[in-house]
């Protein structure tokens, strides 16, 4: 990894009854983005354990321009549009990796 290496932090809190359907969405989107972005390192999807309505995603770059790629790419559109009216809320945190 670069020494520019970050990552973010996304936490989607869904609209009720919204969890099933989202669920496969994220989980295609990561999947994609490590295996189709080189400069993608990581993409973990997590459920917060109190609420199947919140997810989390840790997600590793090798720097900012990767990050801007990957909002690009065909798969993470694909579910940004199917995926955006499922989302009541949306919080980003970039985060510097201390180390790698």
């Amino acid at each position: 990894m670069s020494e520019g290496a970050f990552a973010i932090i996304v936490k989607f809190t869904l609209k009720p009854g919204m969890a099933d359907a989202f669920r496969p969405l994220i989980l295609e989107n990561a999947a994609a983005s490590v295996r189709d972005e080189p400069t993608c390192r990581q993409f973990q999807v997590l459920n917060d354990e109190q609420s199947s309505e919140v997810i989390f995603l840790y997600e590793v770059y090798d720097d900012a321009a990767a990050l801007e790629a990957h909002r690009e790419t065909p798969h993470f559109k694909k579910f940004i549009e199917t995926a955006n009216e499922m989302i009541a809320e949306r919080e980003i945190q970039r985060c510097t990796l201390m180390h790698s």
